[in-house]
């Protein structure tokens, strides 16, 4: 299943992740700069005020993929912030 955020905000570092998840087009698991974090709730707890959201998902653009795709946390292999001046980055 693919996933998509209730909500979500831009990225403006640099961020790059792995993962261990991709869609079944042969080309492997998704890997790239992510632009946007959301979040997602459970259809009941929706109109809840103050539910905290259920998890939190990256949108992920791979460059060898036609199009962005949403990411679990929880499907990460690595998370890596890259110094826009120097290419050298962080790796959390």
């Amino acid at each position: 299943m693919e996933h998509h955020a209730d909500f979500a905000i831009p990225v403006q570092q640099d961020l790059r992740v792995t993962t261990d998840v991709g869609p079944e087009d042969g080309i492997g698991p998704i890997a790239g700069r992510v632009i946007a974090l959301g979040w997602w709730v459970q259809p009941e707890t929706a109109g809840i005020p103050d539910h905290e959201p259920t998890g939190t998902l990256y949108l992920v653009v791979d460059p060898r993929r036609p199009r962005p795709y949403w990411v679990k946390q929880a499907d990460l292999l690595s998370v890596r912030i890259e110094d826009p001046q120097t290419g050298a980055g962080a790796t959390a």
